[in-house]
Parts: C-alpha cells; structure tokens; sequence
C-alpha cells in the first residue's frame, strides 16, 4: 500500500515488504504523498516526525 500511495517515497524489496527509498529530510513536495501513505497503512508501520 504505501508504494502505491508514494512510490518516490516508498518501495518494496523482493520479499514484497516495504522500503523507505528516502532517508532524511522528505521533499516538501512528497509530504501530502507520505501523509497519504501513513494514513493508508494497514501495520500502522509509518510514522513521520514533523
């Protein structure tokens, strides 16, 4: 789910388990993206500290 929702964010390995391809500072133009992937995340695996 969060590849589908951000995927210049997040990616999967080839398990099929998430990826954070961004490590730091987001983008200001990813954040809605990255707020879109935590807020669709069936682990509640994502947090984003602001």
């Amino acid at each position: 789910m969060c590849s589908i929702a951000a995927p210049e964010v997040f990616g999967s390995d080839e398990l099929g388990h998430a990826t954070v391809l961004i490590v730091g500072d987001l983008p200001a133009e990813l954040h809605a993206k990255a707020r879109r992937a935590q807020a669709n995340c069936p682990e509640d695996a994502i947090i984003i500290e602001e």
